[in-house]
């Protein structure tokens, strides 16, 4: 395989001529930024991040009382004691404060699964208002070194304001996904998280303000523990929301042998993986309007919530999802791919 990187996603960010017209942006508009990264030429999936960005009015948000509500938010209920050791196990707390001008900013502590990163960030030194809606004009987030070791791949990312602490602090949750078709999971090697940030902003109704300043952090992956990881070298699935590059191109394709008519394709999924922050595998074609749901043991579906693919230089593709919030693999007995389920036994 030839060693190209091509990376999944396109930019989608804050409008460039945001101090501009910040101030025609409703008050109810959410305070988000967003980043996708992208290279000409890839027929690549989007990665859909579904974070509330409203700044809330809570004591202390943290990463697990984050968890907790996106975690009853997807499926209606309490989160379990066994959910909760799982995300004890991928967090740690990191502590790492650059200051600009007036403004701090804190990686408080990080979550880090095989592909997705969660960070909580702090600000201080400005006056907070609850009122108001924070962003950064510009961002850049990387991992260092390059997972995907120079084949295919890709990243995106986004920063979300959640809440001003008791001690008014502007708290703000960044959620980092990657597509690595090597393979390589990011808390299990040597890799840092790199996070550039420029130029705070404040937003009020009929106006912005903007406080100037660079702030920068390479923060280690490492995490406290490691979640099991369920493997399936080799499965076929039945699915008619499956489309394949080698056939007609209508839901379904064309079979061998059918005349041309459309019926199910036969999806030929390889290394199969399942962790706690998500599924990947290698498959011979392309999926179509697909997602990924896990069953767990006492009937809870949970969906995923994002993912990407990766066009191999074999014509197969490389397909990875991502689930909401860390989830305890033991508890797993089943995903679904559209209508195609699969037990875990």
């Amino acid at each position: 395989m030839q060693n190209i990187y091509r990376e999944t996603f396109e930019q989608i960010h804050a409008s460039e001529q945001l101090r501009k017209e910040v101030a025609n942006v409703p008050k109810q508009e959410k305070a988000a930024f967003r980043h996708r990264i992208s290279k000409a030429g890839l027929i690549a999936a989007a990665l859909a991040l579904a974070l509330a960005g409203t700044v809330l009015a809570v004591a202390s948000p943290t990463l697990w009382w984050w968890f907790e509500q996106k975690w009853e938010e997807e499926t209606g209920s309490s989160m379990t004691e066994s959910q909760s050791l799982v995300i004890d196990g991928l967090t740690r707390k990191v502590g790492e404060s650059v200051t600009s001008g007036d403004v701090t900013v804190t990686v408080d502590s990080i979550t880090v699964g095989s592909s997705q990163i969660w960070a909580l960030l702090d600000v201080t030194g400005w006056d907070f208002d609850r009122d108001a809606q924070y962003s950064f004009d510009r961002m850049r987030a990387e991992i260092v070194p390059d997972p995907s070791g120079g084949q295919h791949g890709g990243a995106g990312y986004g920063l979300d304001s959640i809440g001003i602490t008791r001690e008014g602090a502007a708290r703000m949750l960044l959620e980092f996904s990657a597509t690595i078709s090597t393979g390589n999971q990011l808390n299990r090697g040597d890799y840092a998280l790199e996070i550039d940030l420029n130029d705070l902003i404040r937003r009020r109704t009929g106006g912005a303000e903007v406080c100037e300043g660079e702030w920068s952090f390479s923060i280690p992956l490492a995490a406290e523990s490691l979640s099991p990881t369920i493997t399936i070298d080799r499965v076929q699935v039945l699915s008619n929301h499956m489309v394949w590059d080698q056939a007609t191109g209508k839901d379904g394709g064309a079979l061998e042998g059918t005349g041309g008519k459309s019926h199910p394709a036969v999806a030929t999924l390889t290394n199969l993986q399942i962790t706690a922050t998500g599924a990947s595998f290698y498959c011979d074609g392309l999926m179509d309007r697909l997602h990924a749901t896990v069953i767990l043991a006492d009937g809870t579906e949970v969906e995923n919530r994002g993912g990407g693919g990766s066009r191999m230089e074999d014509g197969g593709w490389y397909v990875s999802f991502d689930w909401p919030v860390p989830l305890d693999v033991t508890d797993i007995v089943a995903i679904r791919f559209g209508d195609a389920e699969i037990p875990l036994n």
